[in-house]
């Protein structure tokens, strides 16, 4: 597999899934992204299926699980680039995904990227109290 789909951009991952997974390349691309959330400390991990245009129950599990890795070990998910078949698989096969953002391409994103890291050290700053004299 191609260790460069996995990137880390400040507080985030960036992963771009490729088009032709294995269902060993899917188990070991989940394992590779929890790994890189305890070395990197992420906060949030953006997964882009925009190359992916097929799923089957095998690839929606794998979204489903990671997300819930992710989730358990503090960090939060962005799904882009979901195509229409995708989307379609997941929900036939009830695959909800609470707690997990989707957008239409990587562009929006990284905006609610940006926009969650300054709501999450704006709820720290407010945890921590006011400033002393």
């Amino acid at each position: 597999m191609d260790y460069s789909a996995i990137q880390k951009l400040e507080n985030l991952l960036l992963v771009s899934v490729p088009r032709d997974l294995v269902d060993d390349d899917v188990i070991r691309m989940r394992r590779d992204i929890l790994q890189a959330v305890r070395k990197y400390n992420s906060q949030i991990v953006l997964l882009d299926f925009s190359q992916v245009d097929i799923c089957d129950s095998f690839f929606g599990r794998f979204i489903y699980s990671t997300a819930q890795m992710t989730k358990l070990m503090g960090a939060k998910i962005i799904l882009s680039g979901l195509q229409d078949a995708v989307i379609e698989t997941m929900v036939e096969l009830g695959m909800a995904l609470p707690d997990v953002d989707a957008v239409l391409d990587l562009d929006s994103a990284l905006a609610l990227s940006r926009a969650q890291a300054v709501q999450g050290s704006l709820v720290e700053g407010a945890a921590s109290g006011p400033p002393e004299a």
